[in-house]
């Protein structure tokens, strides 16, 4: 990844763009609004460790060391399962005192680690889901071992909120009634949990206190596929926004939550915003203000960084061109990392007529 030197106007250095275009075609594929949101969400670990408190079941739960809770980085996953989208996964350490005392007995007990595999569907899947999360749960047990770790304990969530019922059997469930146990045995029966937010009531919803402000997800999630919704029962949501969570994760979620909701109303902005305002608590619309500011600072600082990107393009490729100068001496001159140089210099030398 290529850097420019810190702009003296602005105290960060500059990411060049190249990603944009392939983050761009990954997100034709998928349903871009809730992917984004759900992704959004489960990048903030205090709300993921809420809903894996909500899920799992507690015969499970306490085996689990969620003081070395984290998510886990794309560099550790499998290229496959990245490429096949799957939304997140975080992991966790297999809890050794709470083990029964002839396996805590054991010597060498290895250290085992809980991956938790995040899936949401916005739509019911035509097929069985179990082939997709099985691939991913054996895409990161195969990663495990050519890296030379234990399997990993894998535990796909699957999370769902479709426009219709989830009435999906699982495979075995079409063969049940029809063979003997002897056959049925050698059958594929997958786990996982699944969280059907389409099919909870909002009465049901309410009551989930320990979920603090994914209540308000939840009902925006259940209602996403509704513009008016949005439109006219905007206050629905916004019940269940509190500020119980830290100020960095509120801000963060409350953020992508408006944008989330702007995306899904098809209102303008201005008309959306006018609205939110019309219908938040007043204690919360200085926060709505504020988060807002601060995104249009950050754009328009985005907006200087691309600028500045291109007058150093413009620069580095006309120095080259006249031959003159070492590309070392151009870094230094225009305060770009040499890597950027060096870059424009291959271009050049693969199109000579290249412009800026």
């Amino acid at each position: 990844m290529l850097f420019l030197k810190t702009i003296k106007t602005i105290n960060f250095k500059i990411l060049l763009p190249q990603n944009k275009i392939l983050m761009a075609n990954r997100s034709k594929v998928r349903n871009r609004d809730h992917d984004i949101f759900i992704k959004g969400i489960l990048s903030l670990d205090e709300l993921v460790l809420l809903l894996l408190h909500r899920y799992i079941p507690q015969e499970l739960k306490r085996f689990m060391d969620f003081s070395s809770f984290k998510s886990l980085p794309e560099s550790k996953i499998d290229n496959k399962l990245v490429a096949q989208y799957t939304d997140s996964i975080h992991e966790c350490a297999l809890l050794k005192s709470a083990l029964p005392e002839n396996i805590q007995n054991i010597l060498d007990l290895p250290n085992f680690r809980f991956c938790f595999l995040w899936e949401h569907k916005s739509s019911k899947p035509n097929e069985p889901i179990e082939a997709q999360v099985e691939r991913y749960r054996y895409a990161i047990i195969g990663s495990d071992l050519k890296n030379g770790r234990k399997p990993s304990i894998v535990i796909p969530i699957v999370l769902y909120h479709g426009e219709t019922k989830w009435t999906i059997k699982m495979v075995y469930e079409q063969f049940e009634p029809y063979l003997p146990s002897e056959i049925l045995k050698l059958l594929p029966r997958p786990h996982y949990i699944f969280i059907d937010i389409r099919s909870t009531t909002k009465e049901e919803i309410e009551k989930m206190v320990d979920l603090k402000v994914l209540r308000a997800a939840f009902i925006a999630l259940k209602n996403a596929h509704e513009p008016k919704f949005f439109q006219n029962n905007m206050e629905e949501v916004f019940k269940f926004v509190e500020t119980s969570s830290s100020k960095a994760v509120f801000d963060s979620f409350f953020k992508m939550l408006l944008e989330y909701m702007q995306r899904r109303s098809q209102l303008q902005g201005d008309i959306f915003n006018e609205l939110v305002e019309q219908k938040l608590e007043p204690t919360m619309v200085t926060n709505f203000k504020t988060i807002f500011e601060v995104a249009e600072e950050k754009a328009k600082i985005e907006g200087k960084i691309e600028g500045e990107i291109q007058k150093s393009r413009v620069a580095i490729i006309n120095m080259l061109k006249l031959r003159t100068f070492p590309i070392e001496q151009i870094a230094d001159v225009l305060e770009v990392e040499l890597e950027f140089v060096k870059q424009m210099q291959t271009e050049l030398e693969v199109n000579p007529n290249l412009k800026a």
